[in-house]
Order: C-alpha cells, then structure tokens, then sequence
C-alpha cells in the first residue's frame, strides 16, 4: 500500500510537492530502489519503479538522469534496473503525466543519448545469464526482453541492425524451443513483433530491403515450432507465432502491394504462414489476422487493378474455405446459436470479412465453390456453415448476371422439416439476403412466401422467418402488392408468432413499404387499419383498463412494443403527395393523437415510454409534415406542461422537429418561440445543478440541437429573443463537455449562429441578420474564442477538433481581425509552465499557432493547428 501511494502521489500531485522538496524525494526513492532484488515483492519493485520513472519524466532539472542511473547500478542492481528500464519508455506518452510535446522531446534526447549504455547493459546482461549453468533464470530473462522490446517499441533504439543483436537471435532461439516457459515465449513474441511494426516506416534502402530479407527468413524459420505448438495443442505459442506472422503480413503490406505483378515481392510468402495459422483447430486463432485482410482488402479496392487482384484471389480463396470449417457448429448441438456468445460473435465478424474481401474473388465464385463443397457433405454443421458464408456475400450477388444461386434457392426449399433447426435458421436468413436476386427472379416467389410463412409457425424460426419476410417486401415490393391483404392478416396475428421486438417492427415495416406503392385513396383505410392493430392495445394500457403491476419490457402491457410499431407505419409509409394535396395519413394522425396524448398524461414519469412516445411523434410530424397542424397546439402545451414537472430530454429533440416542420408558417413562429422560452427554466436548473452538464449530456445535446434548428429555419425571429444571450452563455459552459453527442450539438449551434451572419440563401432580411449575429459576436465572441482554445487543450479529446475548427474558421469569415486579437489575448493568458515547472509551450510556439490559425484558408487549417498545439500540453 505504501509503495502503490507514493506512486499515485507522484504520478498525480507531483505538483503540489515545493520545488525544493524534489531532491530529497528522489534520494529517498533511490534508497528504496537500491533495495530492490529478485527477492523483493513483484508488486513492491513494480511500484516502487513506476514511481521513480514518474518522478524522473517530471523532473526536467534531473539532467542526464537515465545515463547516470545506468552507470550507477549496471554491475550492483542489475534487475531493479531492468525493471526501471521496462517502465520510463512506456511512460514517456503516459496519458496521467501529461508531459507535453517539449518535454517529451527532451526525455526522448535523453534517452537516445542512453541507448548505447542500455544496449551494452542488456549483453551484458545476458551473457552474464548464459554463462550461469544452474539456478532458474526465467524472470531475468522476461525481463531482458521486456526491456529491449520496450525501449524498440518507443522508437529510441534503431531497427536496422538488430538483426545481429544477441538478444534478438536469443528470443528467435527461445520460440523454436518446444518446452520454453510460456511467459518467456509470450516475452520474446512481444520483443519480435515490436520491431517488425518498426518495420513498416523503413525508408527504401538497400540496406533496410536487406534487414528485412534477414528477419522474414528468421521469421519463416519459426513455421515448423508453431506446428509443434499446434500438435502439442500449446494454444499461447500457437497464438504468439499467429501474431508475429500476421505482424510481418501486415508491415510488409505496403511493399508486397506496390511491386510488379510480374515480380512478387519475396515476403509475399509470408501469408501462407498466415493461412497456415487460419487453419489452426481454434477459431480463435483466425481471428488475430482479420485486421490483415481487412487492410489487404482495402488496398485493392483502392488500386482498382485486376492483375495485382488476381495474384491475391487464391489466397482469399483459401481464406473463405479456412473460416467455412470454423465457421461450423459443434454435432451435438440441437439449438441455434444464442445471440452474445463468443462463437456467435465470432461468426459475425466472419461475416463481416467476408463482405469485405469478397470482391477479389467474385460473389458467384463463392457461391459455385460452396455449394460444390456442400453437395458432397452428409454432416449438418458443413452445410450449415457454408450456407452461412454464402448469406454473407448474397446481396454481392449480381441480380440477373449471376444464376449460382438458383440451384441453392431450389435446394433449400427442398429441405424436409425434419432437418436440423440451425440449418433452416440459416437457410431463412440466405432466402432474405437474396431478396434483390429473388426480385429479378420472380417464379421462385411464391414458393418462398409459402416457405417463409411455414417458418413463420415454428417459434424457433419466426423472427428469422419475419426478417427475410421484411426484406421481400422492402426489395419486391412492386410484386408484393397482391399479396397485401394476406400481409395484414399476418400482422394481426404477430403477437402469436413469438418473434423479437425487432422482428415484429421490421416485419410491419415491410408491410408499409408495399402500402406507399398504393394509390392515394386506398391508402387511408389500410392504414388506419395497421394502425388500429397497435392503438387498440395502447388504449387499453392508458386508461388502465389492464390489471395494475409493474410493466415488464415488451410485455403486453408494455405500451413502448405499441408505440414502437405505430413508429413503423408512420415512418415506413411514404405516399406520393403533391403540394396542395389533402395527405392521406392526416385522418389516421388523429386517430393515434389521441392514444398517444392519453399516454403521456398516464406515464408521464416513465422516461423510457416518453422517449419512445417522442420517436413516434417524430415519424408522425415527419410523414403528414405542416398537414398535422391540427395537433400542433395540444401537443406543444402538453409537452411543455410534462417538462415543467419531468424534464426529460427527449422532449427538447422533438421540439426541434416541430420547429422543422412548422417554421414556415410565420405565423407558427410565435407559438415555436414561446415554447422554446416555457423549456428555458427547467433546462436551465438542470445544467446549472452541481455538475449538471457532466451529468445530463442528453439533455445538452437535445436542447442545443434545438437552438441551432432555431437558427436553421427562423434565424431572425429567435435572434430577436430576450432569452438569446442567457443560451449563448449556457453554450461558453457547455463547449468544454467531454461528451461527443453532446459537444457536436454545443458547436453546430455556434456555426449556426455566425453561418447566419454572412449566409446570403435565406430570404430573409439579410442586413438585418448580419446586425443581429454582429451584436453577439461583439458581446461573446472573445469569451467564445478563449473557451475553444483552453477547452481543446485541457478538456476535449482530438475527434472535436474538427468542430472547433468549423466555428472558428466561421467567426474568421465574418470578421478575421477580431479573431486575431481575441486569440492572441487567450493565448497570452496561457501559462507556459505546469505546475511542476516543465515549459509547455514556448514564446515562438505560441506565435506560430496564432499565424496558423489565423491565416487559414479552410477549417481544416484551423483543427490542424490546434491538433499540434494540443500536443504540447498532453
């Protein structure tokens, strides 16, 4: 506990210790590293350690300290110096020291001006090690390791030449070692693979094309030792060998694709070991090379040439039959797969590389290859498996080029009942990712639609079955319109079919597609009667006419499974209306209206059911659009009534759609604008409370989505507001969240706010605008300009930057003086010192982010800027 609190005092309130005090901290620590043996406690050295490289990286007036502490204790302390080397390069980038650019370019010298005194250390070392011929070296030698390859790994030590190092051959040496302890194999694979992803920056040379000739033949000596680990199932080697083959794969990459076709470069060879490595007994063993042929696939969708592709097409033809075999079941299983398991994810990510790579070999080829591999299968998990490859690639399949599929299609509608239920799980899932093949080929859809409503029965298969159901609607929508009046009897029936919440909506999603396709007139009846399906049972639950208890989730008494679909229909149908057409959807609003009203007065508390409530508000506004004036009002006074009493965000958002859709009737504005003014005061009590920002991001980023759609569709009349200055306010607060929703909403809404000061695209007044906007810039813009730049150094992770960008850069167009005086003040109020006295940033740094900022030409010139800047405080 004492070791582990001076480390934490050090690594987090080193500043607080007086300058003076420094010194004789680093005596004491030194004592107690100086007591430091093999015998010590690991947990104590380790601690102890940290706590001295801590102190060393934040104590710039230590001069030459690691220098020094190598002389000092390289013949007295040879392992409590390992352990200090392993540490002081993994935290020199240390997210809890934020040491900054400069000092860790002065650490980064200091350490170079080392690295001879460490390479001798470490040969030292273990000559010393091999000369011993009794004892239990294992931990000295993880640590010899260790600390080369943390000192590799941080850049410090150069690659080239390293192919001669006595500790890189010892680790080479120690993986072809069948019995090596495991923790030394995983060490000297650790030490292996940091220098190959060093490999990848080498500049062309003959003297790096050279180094890495030696080490791939180094590397492709280590193939016989992993099939040694394969055979006496050492599932760790295996492992260990898998990752340094696909490292070499993928540092090597670059080079292998940018030579000729004609010549392949030599480390081409080296994905046979990767596939060899696919072909491990494990399926978790593939999964380490996926980010490989990830890139691979990448790098040839990007070259776009079909010489270079055909090289690699057998290569990925191995690769889908390698995972096809993983891919499959255990015999004895007689379920299909649980959603969240570790092999059903695995099977995902399967999916997912296969829909990436598929291209360089063809979707057809795919499936020729499988189902000639399947034919000649008798056990179930083969063609389970190769069924669902080929539903990976099915919707890569050309729809009318491309026949391979019909003998599939034909041969799984021959499949009997009696066949294992993981086989028709799969087979219902292929039938769906067809569904554009099966549009261009209609005389197998009937046979489907009564294959699928078959499965529709077994509870099993229902929400399989209901999904590929969806996507025949979705893909055939044009020949699904006969078959309309049979869908719906379908969905009246969908509570009896046991399917997933997620099922059931996509299944009446497919239905309103094929209802948009109708004409006008017809559509009012038919929905009212999908509607009718989900108000009936909602009105039920809101008038309590159901017995009282608490609602489980998606129960029927859970008014969210309702809503939900309601939010199907309405944001699936899609008529054809003309301007001045009557919407057809406007009789069937009223009728849900007032369910919808009477479940927000019951279950106003609940948060999950309103945001539910507000999502199908938002598909009903936005299917029948200025058409649902009539519920405008009622709907604008109930919401802002439930606000007052439960604020929950979701209100906010769809008050933003009813700015979208009705701010362009001016004579709407007013009653928008009050109900912006009535969410003022419960917004307001909320962010303001006690880190109320931190703990509400939702409510940050609904309230400022609605402010910048304000700005959007009626930017005069809400820059005229009373209230405007208190929300800009509340936004120089809110730009510092940590909160990536939440902060985009924050800096959209203060683009938005100047881009309204110069756009010239609305028809609004634009003098009048440009005056308004200008009052705020006068008034804020400073405050804005430093809250950005302190919030992009201290506050917010580099993904924001390009919104902090955007808004400067917006504020430059308007008025780029302005903005060079306001930045030059914040950057003056910077300290250039931490607390602990390092320099973070320098008079000539500073000069060079206000020219860089403050010249840029596009907001990227802004984020660049800033990005660099920030690295010298972190």
């Amino acid at each position: 506990m004492a070791a582990q609190t001076l480390r934490t005092k050090i690594q987090t309130s080193f500043h607080e210790l007086p300058p003076e005090a420094r010194t004789s901290l680093r005596d004491s620590i030194l004592e107690h590293f100086n007591g430091v043996d093999e015998r010590t406690n690991h947990i104590i050295s380790t601690q102890i350690c940290l706590a001295l490289a801590d102190l060393l990286l934040q104590m710039p007036e230590w001069q030459g300290a690691m220098g020094e502490l190598v002389q000092r204790y390289a013949q007295a302390r040879e392992f409590a110096l390992l352990e200090l080397l392993i540490f002081v390069p993994e935290e020199v980038n240390s997210r809890q020291l934020r040491l900054g650019a400069n000092r860790r370019s002065e650490i980064m010298e200091d350490l170079r001006s080392s690295a001879g005194f460490v390479t001798e250390f470490l040969h030292a070392c273990l000559a010393k090690q091999q000369a011993q011929t009794h004892g239990e070296h294992t931990t000295f030698r993880i640590s010899l390791l260790k600390c080369l390859s943390s000192w590799v790994e941080l850049g410090i030590i150069p690659i080239l030449g390293l192919e001669n190092n006595p500790l890189v051959m010892h680790a080479v040496l120690s993986l072809e070692k069948v019995d090596e302890h495991s923790m030394v194999h995983e060490a000297a694979s650790d030490l292996i693979c940091g220098i190959v992803e060093r490999m990848e920056d080498l500049n062309l040379t003959n003297e790096s094309c050279q180094f890495e000739l030696t080490f791939f033949t180094l590397i492709r000596r280590l193939e016989p030792a992993y099939l040694l680990s394969v055979a006496h199932e050492d599932m760790s080697k295996s492992t260990n060998f898998c990752r340094i083959f696909t490292e070499f794969a993928e540092s090597s990459l670059h080079r292998i694709m940018s030579s000729a076709p004609q010549q392949p470069h030599f480390s081409m060879a080296i994905l046979d070991s990767v596939l060899v490595c696919c072909g491990h007994p494990d399926y978790e063993m593939p999964d380490i090379t996926f980010n490989l042929w990830h890139r691979l696939s990448e790098e040839l969708y990007q070259r776009d040439d079909e010489q270079t592709t055909q090289i690699f097409r057998p290569y990925i033809n191995r690769l889908i039959l390698a995972l096809c075999k993983h891919c499959q079941m255990e015999p004895d299983m007689d379920q299909v797969l649980e959603e969240g398991e570790d092999f059903t994810m695995f099977r995902f990510r399967v999916r997912e590389l296969i829909r990436d790579v598929v291209f360089i070999v063809g979707s057809s080829n795919v499936f020729k290859n499988l189902f000639d591999y399947v034919k000649g299968a008798s056990a179930w998990e083969i063609m389970e498996a190769a069924l669902f490859i080929m539903s990976a690639v099915a919707k890569s399949v050309h729809p009318t080029r491309d026949e391979n599929p019909a003998q599939v299609v034909e041969s799984i509608l021959a499949i009997p009942p009696s066949t294992h239920i993981a086989v028709r799980h799969t087979s219902l899932k292929l039938i769906g990712e067809l569904a554009e093949w099966i549009d261009a080929h209609p005389q197998f859809l009937e046979q489907i639609l009564n294959w699928l409503l078959a499965g529709l029965q077994d509870p099993k298969l229902s929400s399989e079955a209901a999904t590929a159901l969806q996507n025949m609607c979705s893909q055939c929508r044009g020949k699904m319109i006969p078959h309309f009046e049979g869908l719906l009897q379908i969905l009246k029936a969908v509570d009896s079919f046991n399917l997933k919440p997620e099922a059931a909506n996509g299944l009446i999603k497919g239905v309103a597609i094929i209802l948009s396709d109708f004409p006008n007139e017809q559509v009012a009846q038919a929905m009212s009667t999908m509607c009718q399906m989900q108000i009936v049972p909602l009105s039920a639950i809101a008038n309590g006419a159901l017995p009282p208890g608490k609602i489980a989730k998606n129960s029927k008494n859970d008014p969210v499974l309702y809503l939900d679909r309601l939010s199907s229909v309405f944001r699936h149908v899609t008529p054809n209306v003309s301007e001045n057409q009557s919407h057809p959807c406007v009789s069937v609003v009223q009728e849900a209206w007032v369910v919808i009203s009477k479940t927000c007065e019951t279950f106003q508390s609940d948060v999950r059911i309103m945001e539910s409530l507000c999502r199908t508000m938002r598909f009903i506004l936005r299917c029948v659009g200025a058409q649902a004036m009539p519920i405008l009002e009622p709907w604008a006074k109930q919401m802002v009534h439930v606000y007052l009493s439960h604020p929950h965000s979701c209100f906010l958002y769809l008050g933003s759609i009813l700015v979208y859709v009705f701010s362009s009737n001016p004579s709407l504005i007013p009653g928008l604008l009050g109900m912006m003014e009535a969410f003022l005061p419960p917004t307001f009590q909320i962010l303001q409370a006690e880190n109320g920002l931190r703990n509400h991001p939702d409510t940050v980023d609904d309230f400022f989505r609605l402010n910048a759609r304000f700005l959007q569709r009626c930017p005069i009349p809400f820059l005229q507001t009373t209230f405007m200055p208190s929300i800009v306010e509340c936004g120089l607060l809110a730009v510092y969240l940590d909160h990536k929703e939440a902060n985009a909403s924050v800096m959209k809404f203060f683009f938005d706010l100047f881009h309204a000061g110069r756009s010239k695209e609305e028809k609004e007044d634009f003098e009048t605008r440009r005056l308004l906007v200008d009052q705020i810039r006068h008034n804020f813009g400073a405050k804005l300009v430093e809250a950005l730049l302190r919030a992009a150094i201290f506050n917010l992770p580099s993904y924001t930057f390009h919104d902090i960008g955007d808004v400067i850069f917006e504020l430059m167009l308007l008025e780029r003086t302005c903005v060079c005086h306001w930045l030059g003040a914040a950057l003056k109020g910077l300290p250039l010192k931490d607390a602990n006295g390092i320099e973070k940033v320098t008079q000539k740094q500073l000069v060079k982010v206000h020219k860089e900022v403050t010249s840029a030409e596009e907001p990227k010139d802004v984020s660049d800027a800033l990005r660099d800047f920030n690295r010298l405080w972190r």
